[in-house]
């Protein structure tokens, strides 16, 4: 009976281990995460302080702002599982902050991170704003879609107006589609 009883218990332990792993290991990617943010807009105001035109932010290629999401989170270059897991990534393919069609990558599951979970609801003519070490890019969204994952078009550099597309799977359980939102560039500013 005593065996019946631990074993039973020890069960139990390994459950509730196993509901709350998910749940540690998205808290350890968050806080990743809002670290790298920190220390990105932490080396721009100590460069801002000095009064010098050259920001030195040493992690990442820029940070990307959704006011309307309350979303800031730091771009980092590549779209590998590695950059993806700890931010939004740059396809490095495409375009740069103002130039082209700059497309960037991010998770939307649970279990990979909560980076572009709440792209979807990002509303057409909402701004969006790529802030690097020497400009801020304001884009205004204009289109979203969904696409196969091997639809490469919304990709194309060849576009007429600097272009934004930033792109996360849908639905996330089974990432069979790409959630694709696009918008245009309407003002750039040097920092």
């Amino acid at each position: 009976m005593k065996r019946q009883k631990f074993l039973g218990l020890l069960l139990l332990i390994a459950g509730i281990l196993l509901i709350l792993w998910p749940l540690y290991t998205n808290h350890q990617k968050q806080a990743a995460a809002e670290e790298l943010k920190q220390q990105w807009t932490q080396n721009l105001k100590a460069v801002d302080a000095k009064e010098t035109k050259q920001p030195v932010a040493t992690n990442g290629s820029g940070l990307l702002t959704i006011p309307s999401l309350n979303f800031e989170q730091v771009i980092l270059e590549g779209a590998s599982t590695a950059v993806l897991d700890q931010s939004i990534g740059h396809l490095k393919a495409t375009g740069a902050p103002g130039k082209g069609n700059y497309a960037l990558a991010g998770h939307r599951s649970f279990t990979k991170g909560l980076h572009f979970n709440r792209l979807p609801e990002l509303k057409t003519g909402a701004h969006v704003i790529v802030t690097t070490k020497s400009h801020r890019y304001t884009y205004q969204m204009k289109t979203s879609q969904l696409v196969k994952p091997t639809d490469l078009s919304v990709l194309n550099q060849d576009v007429k107006q600097a272009t934004l597309t930033l792109i996360t799977c849908d639905p996330p359980e089974t990432a069979t589609n790409r959630l694709i939102k696009q918008g245009v560039l309407i003002k750039t500013e040097s920092l």
